[in-house]
């Protein structure tokens, strides 16, 4: 299941970091206006990938992210179909 998550930088400029995770794993990495509005992004590959370390890192990030939303919610960037869905 593809999930995103953003959150925004320290110093309030107005911009966040968002990552989005795809169904295979991948991960695109963009940063993004405070009202969620696409910038630009970089993908890095699960299968294939020559950065392996760094795709994990990424994953890693993500988690850390969800952690810290969790804490102290942003409310920032891409919100999926069923995202925060209580069931």
């Amino acid at each position: 299941m593809a999930k995103a998550i953003a959150r925004l930088c320290d110093m309030r400029e107005g911009k966040a970091l968002q990552l989005f995770v795809e169904d295979d794993g991948d991960v695109i990495v963009s940063v993004i206006s405070e009202n969620g509005i696409y910038a630009k992004g970089a993908q890095f590959c699960v299968s294939g990938s020559q950065s392996r370390r760094t795709v994990r890192a990424l994953h890693e990030l993500f988690e850390a992210m969800a952690e810290d939303e969790k804490s102290l919610p942003h409310g920032v960037g891409m919100k999926l179909e069923g995202e925060g869905d209580e069931h």
